[in-house]
C-alpha cells in the first residue's frame, strides 16, 4: 500500500485516482485554505506505478524540490511532494520490508567511484551529497541528515540491503562525520568504515547499491593563479600558484577588457565562499569545463575537462552536454544531448550549481512576478457578479423613484375607495 505522510499523519492512496488538495472534492484533504480546491492528482499508470500530475495549469506542485511541468512524473519511495506549500513524503509500504543481510561481495560496486585527488579537510559548512545515480542533491543541515530505507529519512535508498536508518551524517567542530548505524555497512571510497569516519571533500559514500559524492567548504581555500571573477560587482583577483577547491569556482575569462554587455550570466548558487560569484558569457557559444581553455572554467573535481557548451540560437539558449562524467542538469533533470534554457533556470555542471540568466531578463523582476502569480493563484475566487449586485446598496436616485411609484399606487387606491362610496 502506498501512502502520503504529513509528519505523523498517513493518507492511504487508492490504486486508482487520488485528488490532493483542499475542499470537498479532495480525497487527501490538506490543512490549508479550502478555496484552493484540488491541486494535484496521483493515479496509476500503465506500468502499474503511481504518478503525480498537476490538477490545473496554475497548480504549483513540486517533487523533490523540482517544479512539476505539464507532464506527470512517477513517484518513488521516499520522494518529497510539495502541494499548496505543504511538504509530504511518498512511501511505498512494499519497499519497507525487512533488511536483508548481504555479504560485501553481494553489494553492487556501481563502477567503483572514488575520491579524485588527495584528501582535503573541510569546514563544518556547505555540506551536501550529490547522488551518482540520479543526480539529486541533498544539503546537510546543522542537525545532520539520515540515510536509510524508511520514507522518513532525509535521503531514502529503497533497497532491501539498506537498513531503515542506515547512516547518519552531521557537521562537527572538525568538519563532517558519517556514522554507520546499519546491518550491512557503509563504504567510503570503496572501504567499509568502522563505526564512524571524518569525511574529506569529494569522498564517495556507498549505501547499499547507491553512491553519493560528498562536498563541503574547504579549509583556507585559495583561488587558482591569475583568475578573475565578479561577486556583487567586485573584481576578485589572486596570484597564488596553488589551485584549490571547487568553492573557488573562478572563471578565467569572466572579467574581460571589452566594453560590450554580456549576452548572459552564470551565478553560483552553492553555499560557501563562492556563492554569488558571477560569470559573464560574451559570445554566442561558450564552453564550460575544468580545463584551462574553457570560456567558463569551474575548478571542481566533479566537472569534466570539457563538460558542456552554452549556445545561443534563433529560438533561445541551449545547454549541450559533452558526454561529461557527472552530467549536466537543468531544473533538476539530467540533460541527454541538449536542453533549451527557458527563463532563468538552475543549471548544474557535475556538483556545481548555478543560475543561468540571459541578457534582458531582470532576475529580481522575474522572481517578484513569479511570487505575485503564485499569490494570485492562492487567493479565493472573486464573488459571482449576481452576488455583487444583490449585496450592493441601492443608489439614491433609485430610492426616490420607488417612493414616487408607491405614492401613486396609494393615491390610486384612495381614489377608487372614495369613488365606490359615492
Amino acid at each position: 500500500m502506498a501512502v502520503l505522510q504529513l509528519k505523523d499523519i498517513q493518507y492511504p492512496l487508492s490504486a486508482h485516482t487520488n485528488r490532493i488538495g483542499a475542499g470537498a472534492d479532495a480525497d487527501v484533504v490538506l490543512p490549508t485554505d479550502a478555496a484552493l480546491g484540488v491541486q494535484a492528482v496521483i493515479e496509476r499508470t500503465g506500468d502499474h506505478a503511481l504518478a503525480i500530475r498537476r490538477a490545473a495549469p496554475q497548480s504549483e506542485v513540486r517533487v523533490n524540490g523540482v517544479l512539476l511541468g505539464p507532464e506527470p512524473t512517477p513517484l518513488m519511495h521516499g520522494d518529497k511532494v510539495e502541494v499548496a506549500g505543504i511538504e509530504l513524503r511518498f512511501a511505498d509500504e512494499t519497499k519497507r520490508g525487512a533488511t536483508h543481510y548481504s555479504s560485501v561481495e553481494a553489494i553492487p560496486q556501481l563502477g567503483g567511484a572514488r575520491r579524485m585527488g588527495a584528501a582535503r579537510a573541510v569546514a563544518p559548512s556547505g555540506g551536501r551529497l550529490v547522488s551518482l545515480v540520479d543526480g539529486k542533491e541533498y544539503a546537510v543541515p546543522e542537525k545532520g541528515l539520515v540515510i536509510g530505507r524508511d520514507a522518513g529519512c532525509d535521503v531514502v535508498v529503497p533497497r532491501n540491503e539498506v537498513s531503515r536508518r542506515h547512516a547518519e551524517l552531521a557537521p562537527t567542530e572538525d568538519g563532517y562525520v558519517i556514522r554507520d548505524t546499519s546491518s550491512n555497512g557503509v563504504f567510503v571510497n570503496g572501504d567499509k568504515i568502522q563505526g564512524s569516519l571524518r569525511l574529506s571533500r569529494s569522498d564517495v559514500i556507498r549505501v547499499g547499491g547507491e553512491e553519493f559524492r560528498f562536498y563541503a567548504d574547504v579549509l583556507d581555500p585559495t583561488p587558482p593563479s591569475g583568475t578573475e571573477a565578479t561577486k556583487e560587482g567586485v573584481v576578485l583577483r589572486s596570484e597564488s600558484p596553488t589551485p584549490s577547491l571547487a568553492n573557488t569556482l573562478f572563471n578565467q575569462r569572466a572579467v574581460e577588457t571589452t566594453t560590450h554587455e554580456p549576452l548572459a550570466t552564470l551565478e553560483v548558487l552553492n553555499e560557501g565562499p563562492s556563492k554569488g560569484l558571477r560569470y559573464s558569457i560574451r559570445t554566442p557559444l561558450a564552453q564550460v569545463g575544468r580545463g584551462l581553455n574553457n570560456d567558463v572554467r569551474l575548478t571542481d573535481e566533479s566537472v569534466s575537462e570539457v563538460h558542456a557548451k552554452l549556445e545561443r540560437r534563433d529560438d533561445g539558449w541551449y545547454a549541450v552536454d559533452m558526454n561529461s562524467t557527472n552530467g549536466t542538469w537543468v531544473g533538476g533533470s539530467r540533460v541527454t544531448g541538449e536542453r533549451r534554457l527557458d527563463g532563468a533556470p538552475d543549471v548544474r555542471f557535475g556538483g556545481v550549481k548555478l543560475r543561468f540568466v540571459p541578457a534582458g531578463v531582470n532576475l529580481d523582476e522575474l522572481t517578484a512576478r513569479t511570487a505575485r502569480a503564485a499569490e494570485e493563484r492562492r487567493r479565493p475566487a472573486a464573488a459571482p457578479a449576481s452576488q455583487v449586485v444583490t449585496d450592493a446598496k441601492p443608489e439614491a436616485g433609485t430610492s426616490r423613484l420607488l417612493w414616487v411609484l408607491l405614492a401613486l399606487v396609494i393615491g390610486a387606491a384612495v381614489f377608487f375607495v372614495f369613488r365606490g362610496r359615492a
